[in-house]
């Protein structure tokens, strides 16, 4: 950039008169001094290129002190820990190709921030009520996702009369957040929801599963409601939990993947190439996973405490990294078995002895499938946990963090 501004300047010094010669000096060695003091602009863009991040949270709800709480961020390449947020943050969502995010603090009001590596963390904003007496709020549960191309944040809010504290009189509405367009949409889900349900009895449908996912360009959202039956009064009040069902929102329609069903339990995750959502499904005589689109199901023959969270699916493979009984392995969501195994429970214990061979819900995979970040507690200490990496292939692996009280971590694919 500089030497370009320079033989910029060389060229019309030596081809215009006198006069000109002074004026265009003088742009030269303005320019030159703005390039050299804030700094030339792909000097900014080339620094993040080819990175590849993990986030983590620290809550004191997970244990953590004040001190320590907060959203960080390691550079895969350099090994550089960089504190991103200083209070409490519970959730953490998966990383765009972009490297935007989004995180929720721990607080009193919970509140969603995005945090993206040019720009740093930005609030993200709520609707505002335009009937008097009704407020939006926001759920407990994180019920908070972002599209893989990095313009979609997709939440959830309640709507609810200011004069009660009853959640279950509340309607919960869908919110999607288009940055590219600049434009927001609010759903409306209560109605709909009972319109699938031929059971007239029914009061309301409230959220149900901590997750919704989104596809990886925003288009399509799915998750999960049920429906209820409400009796008794002021005082004492008695809900009947009915009929499951999971939904997904595309085109300006809601349309029901799984019609109302009991036995319905948790989204798992999807395989994100071919837009089929898993799903546990729970009954009397069994515990089945399936996995779901408009069409058709098919069934997952991978048992259900292998899984983590939504984050193990890869959002360019039809692949998922997961637990299996000797450590950790890669499922191929095509044919439902283990394409590799990563690494050994004894290959971890030689290396770092001492910690539990405990499946959770901190394992993810990054969007290339490329790597896969998991913390694993010690054997006597179970809320604290050893943060690690690993490709794929089962090479680079080390631990990053030593008995932490860390969230859920997510890890990028390469930034574009």
């Amino acid at each position: 950039m500089t030497k370009l501004i320079a033989i910029f300047g060389y060229y019309f010094i030596n081809n215009l008169k006198s006069a000109m010669k002074i004026i265009y000096l003088k742009i030269a060695a303005i320019l030159i001094l703005a390039c050299l003091f804030y700094g030339c602009s792909e000097t900014t863009e080339s620094t993040n290129a080819n990175k590849r991040y993990i986030y983590y949270s620290m809550s004191v709800s997970d244990g953590a002190t004040s001190a320590e709480a907060g959203l960080y961020r390691y550079d895969v390449s350099s090994g550089e820990t960089v504190r991103l947020a200083n209070n409490s943050v519970i959730h953490v969502t998966g990383v765009s190709k972009d490297g935007t995010i989004g995180f929720e603090y721990e607080g009193l009001e919970k509140l969603r921030w995005k945090y993206n590596l040019e720009l740093g963390s930005v609030p993200i904003s709520y609707p505002v009520s335009f009937e008097d007496n009704y407020n939006y709020w926001i759920y407990d549960l994180p019920y908070f996702t972002n599209s893989y191309n990095g313009n979609h944040f997709v939440y959830f809010v309640g709507y609810r009369h200011v004069e009660t504290s009853d959640k279950y009189k509340d309607k919960p509405k869908l919110v999607i957040l288009d940055y590219l367009h600049s434009s927001s949409k609010i759903i409306e889900i209560d109605e709909i929801s009972k319109s699938f349900i031929n059971d007239t009895s029914i009061d309301g449908v409230q959220l149900f599963n901590d997750y919704i996912l989104t596809s990886n360009d925003g288009k399509s959202v799915w998750f999960l409601m049920n429906s209820f039956e409400f009796s008794g009064h002021d005082d004492v009040g008695f809900m009947a939990i009915s009929d499951f069902m999971l939904l997904e929102f595309n085109n300006d329609k809601i349309v029901p993947i799984i019609k109302p069903d009991y036995r319905i339990k948790q989204i798992l995750g999807a395989d994100y190439p071919n837009e089929r959502i898993l799903v546990l499904i729970v009954s009397l005589i069994d515990s089945t996973i399936f996995a779901y689109n408009e069409t058709d199901s098919i069934p997952v023959n991978i048992p259900y405490e292998n899984f983590s969270n939504p984050e193990q699916f890869a959002k360019e493979k039809s692949e998922m990294a997961g637990w299996s009984d000797d450590g950790i392995a890669i499922y191929d969501l095509t044919t439902m078995t283990i394409r590799q195994n990563v690494i050994s429970w004894g290959r971890i214990d030689s290396l770092y002895p001492g910690l539990a061979h405990q499946k959770n819900k901190r394992l993810s995979f990054s969007p290339d499938g490329e790597y896969i970040t998991f913390a694993l507690p010690k054997i006597n200490e179970l809320n604290n946990f050893d943060l690690f990496i690993v490709k794929s292939d089962g090479s680079e692996f080390k631990r990053i963090l030593k008995n932490a009280p860390v969230g859920i971590p997510v890890i990028s694919s390469v930034i574009e």
